[in-house]
């Protein structure tokens, strides 16, 4: 559990500023074609009243949206990093302090309608604990709505994530940009399907989104 505390701190430059970042580009990760998607995908298998969990839900911006278009929905965020639990909002959901790389997630088995995995697993250092959290926790017949960074060639990463001439940069910018570009590339589009796959679930859609270094995924239990 100590590595992941570590990890995450390293990945979000110690936190503070990555929860701002999080907060501020909340309507860009959950922009109208995130909810065209929902309305097509996950919308139809929910209950009267809804039980949804977003698993890594960072600050529960996704969850404050939920609530407003679900008021009596049952909803959970699951996070682990302190600097986010510590701003999320427990009068508005549940809150589940989990290890998302360790098992017994404290969810009974096939209760949920819906999760969502939104820049979640490239996180992780293996996501299969994750994804099989995911099946075990989903009713059947649920879906979960994954979003995430694939693998893509050095230049297309640099050239849309760094403004600055990279070979002019000093070592400390290069040790950010690096270790970025590894969390970031860490697996093929393909390699998170045949993950999927094998875990047991059915693929409905896999779409990139933006560009090609983000893909979304439709799965079915």
């Amino acid at each position: 559990m100590n590595n992941t505390l570590s990890l995450l701190k390293q990945h979000h430059n110690g936190g503070t500023e990555f929860v701002e970042l999080m907060k501020n580009s909340a309507s860009d990760r959950f922009n109208p074609d995130f909810w065209q998607s929902w309305a097509t995908w996950i919308a139809p298998v929910l209950s009267d009243v809804p039980k949804i969990a977003d698993f890594g839900c960072g600050p529960g911006m996704l969850l404050q949206m939920l609530r407003q278009r679900y008021p009596h929905s049952h909803l959970i965020g699951v996070e682990y990093a302190p600097y986010m639990l510590e701003v999320l909002t427990p009068e508005l959901y549940d809150v589940i302090a989990h290890d998302l790389h360790e098992t017994q997630m404290p969810i009974v088995a096939n209760s949920l309608d819906a999760i969502t995995l939104i820049y979640c697993l490239h996180e992780l250092n293996q996501p299969i604990t994750a994804l099989k959290t995911v099946y075990d926790t989903l009713k059947f017949g649920g879906r979960c709505f994954i979003m995430d960074w694939v693998r893509v060639p050095l230049p297309v990463y640099l050239t849309s994530q760094v403004t600055q001439d990279v070979f002019s940069a000093d070592n400390k910018t290069l040790r950010d940009i690096f270790t970025h570009f590894i969390e970031h590339n860490r697996y093929l589009a393909n390699d998170v399907s045949w993950l999927l796959e094998e875990i047991g679930f059915t693929i409905l859609e896999q779409t990139q989104t933006k560009s090609e270094q983000f893909v979304h995924w439709i799965v079915e239990k």
